[in-house]
């Protein structure tokens, strides 16, 4: 992640590298799946060192789960399937 680069565009950037697609192809857009703004706001950088409280969001989207624990932490891995869908 960038400095001053938001967290959406931190995982649409990665998302869009790892698939091969630009950005503005990804389908469905981050914004219909987690609401964009809330994210950003919720990770944004205060800038203070003194923050102790942990926030921890985890989501999934085009077959990754994407774990958000700060505003320069993202973490995207592929979405592991469960025995139950595999069998089908």
């Amino acid at each position: 992640m960038g400095p001053g680069e938001s967290t959406t565009v931190t995982i649409v950037q990665e998302i869009s590298d790892r698939d091969g697609v630009r950005p503005t192809d990804l389908e469905p857009p981050l914004y219909e799946v987690v609401d964009t703004e809330a994210l950003d706001a919720l990770f944004r950088s205060s800038g203070d060192d003194t923050d102790t409280a942990t926030v921890r969001l985890e989501f999934t989207y085009r077959g990754y789960t994407v774990s958000v624990t700060g505003p320069q932490e993202v973490e995207i891995e592929p979405t592991r399937r469960s025995a139950e869908s595999s069998s089908d």
